[in-house]
């Protein structure tokens, strides 16, 4: 989760701001600490006293209501601003290893989620589930860093915004400072997993709001500046485009408000890379005061975040497809087993395989003959790092030799049979597994291009291990496994992306306790 800070510096529009008269608005860096985002809004002299008189006379104006963003077509002004060229693939991933580098604490695994659903990606309603809210803010993070990416389909952030309103003379010129107005900005945002979108929750924490105008102004001036929020995607239209309107109410409005306010970012299957349709694109919450009398000059932007869509149709749950989805790209994925548990073998051998691969079988020479080297086995998770050696799906439908090769290589090294056996016959399980009461177990896992038969080719020292396990614990173990491929989107191995070690999905196991 974020800590984020925006500052709505008023001014009125069109406006060249002078570096003297108001705060330079410094470009948005995604992966600071602590982010200021800033929005420079003014009022002329003679409306700012008008409505200090009209306060005075007639005391505290009545709070607008909190109303709903425009349900039809957004304004056209509302996307009259720079937009961002589309991110190659390539570059999407090296963006998001930087964050997951610079923001090591790891989302939530699939494993972990508390929701009684299947599936991690939850329904999208006008309203997000309370229950889901507050995971995701109480599990840490939401007010630092980039935010929480809870899992692969949630994130929430809480955003440190700083409004200051200025004086303008009647060239839109800043002159004088009137005041300051501090809040929380929440974001809570869920992606689809039938959808090539996003939708962003958006509000003020309640009671987060403070002014600093002076004491007349905190009055009857300050609380019932309009503040509108809106959600935009950063690249050019044929890569995405937000929904709706701003919302639009009085800070006093916003403060004593818990309803959340949405957008849907949508990602288009117009640009985009492989068999999957690929594609990135970044969404942000904009803050902004327009009215009669206040005018936007910068409006205050959350950092970007990163998303990545796909139309892959290989996904589907009891009966159930998931042909489209976007996931937020700035975690890492990884797979969780525990050691306590009711597939403890496998825990374990994965454990062994990771930690202590040269104490697994196969052996890379018969005993007595010196290894050529150690055995390297790949999947490991470690908290931002998300170019450790990895693991990578692939599926009987879309590479039947190689979900072949690893099953052959699999059975030569733990029962000895044809068409490599011969290979294993003095490196491989000295004693096969006793069916029916086990099974052969082997890491990476069958469904991984890294598995028994094939050794990474740009990384080739890399190995497998095999282990007798109990039949239970294999069952358990992959059924959680098949269920983590839905949960977290895993998309199978493509070889036709350019430079796919780098740009295909990748996983990790985690091996907990």
């Amino acid at each position: 989760m974020a800590a984020i800070a925006v500052a709505l510096l008023t001014a009125a529009a069109p406006l060249s701001v002078p570096a003297h008269a108001a705060p330079e608005a410094h470009r948005q860096v995604a992966d600071d600490a602590s982010l200021t985002v800033k929005t420079t809004i003014g009022i002329r002299g003679d409306d700012l006293d008008r409505l200090r008189a009209q306060g005075q006379q007639f005391g505290a104006p009545t709070p607008t209501r909190p109303t709903d963003p425009q349900p039809a077509e957004r304004a056209a002004r509302y996307d009259q601003r720079q937009r961002v060229p589309a991110l190659s693939l390539l570059d999407a991933q090296q963006e998001a290893n930087r964050q997951i580098a610079a923001h090591p604490e790891p989302a939530r695994p699939a494993s972990e989620a508390s929701s009684p659903r299947t599936m991690v990606a939850a329904p999208i309603g006008e309203q997000p589930a309370a229950s889901h809210v507050k995971e995701c803010f109480d599990a840490g993070g939401a007010d630092r860093g980039i935010g929480r990416v809870h899992n692969r389909f949630t994130y929430c952030a809480k955003i440190k915004m700083t409004a200051e309103y200025w004086e303008i003379d009647n060239k839109g010129i800043p002159i004088e400072k009137e005041g300051t107005t501090t809040a929380n900005l929440e974001v809570f945002t869920q992606s689809d997993d039938k959808e090539r979108r996003v939708r962003v929750f958006s509000r003020l924490e309640r009671d987060s709001v403070d002014y600093d105008w002076g004491p007349i102004d905190n009055i009857f001036v300050a609380p019932y500046v309009p503040l509108s929020l809106i959600s935009h995607c950063s690249e050019e239209f044929e890569i995405c485009h937000a929904s709706r309107g701003p919302a639009t109410m009085a800070w006093i409005t916003w403060d004593n408000n818990t309803r959340w306010y949405y957008w849907d970012v949508y990602n288009h299957e117009v640009v985009t890379a492989g068999r999957d349709k690929l594609s990135f694109n970044r969404w942000y919450v904009s803050a902004f005061t327009d009215s009669r009398e206040y005018r936007t000059i910068r409006p205050g932007n959350s950092a970007p975040r990163l998303v990545r869509c796909d139309s892959a149709t290989y996904f589907q749950r009891f009966g159930t497809r998931y042909p489209k989805a976007c996931i937020f790209a700035e975690t890492i994925p990884h797979l969780t087993y525990d050691l306590v548990s009711d597939y403890t073998d496998v825990s374990l051998h994965i454990w062994r395989a990771q930690n202590d691969p040269n104490d697994t079988y196969p052996m890379l020479a018969p005993d007595g003959v010196p290894w050529p080297r150690d055995k390297s086995i790949p999947g490991k998770f470690f908290p931002g790092n998300n170019t450790a050696p990895a693991l990578h799906r692939i599926t009987q439908e879309l590479h039947p030799t190689l979900v072949q090769a690893n099953s052959d290589h699999k059975n030569g090294a733990c029962y000895g049979l044809p068409p490599y056996g011969h290979m294993y016959q003095l490196t491989g399980l000295p004693v096969p597994p006793k069916t029916p009461e086990e099974q052969c177990d082997e890491y990476p896992f069958a469904s991984t291009l890294e598995g028994a038969g094939h050794p990474d080719p740009e990384n080739p020292d890399f190995n497998f291990s095999v282990e007798a396990v109990k039949q239970h614990d294999n069952s358990v173990a992959g059924g959680k496994l098949i269920a983590y491929y839905v949960d977290d989107r895993i998309l199978a191995w493509d070889a036709g992306l350019d430079q796919p070690f780098e740009v295909n999905d990748k996983f990790y196991v985690n091996i907990r306790g």
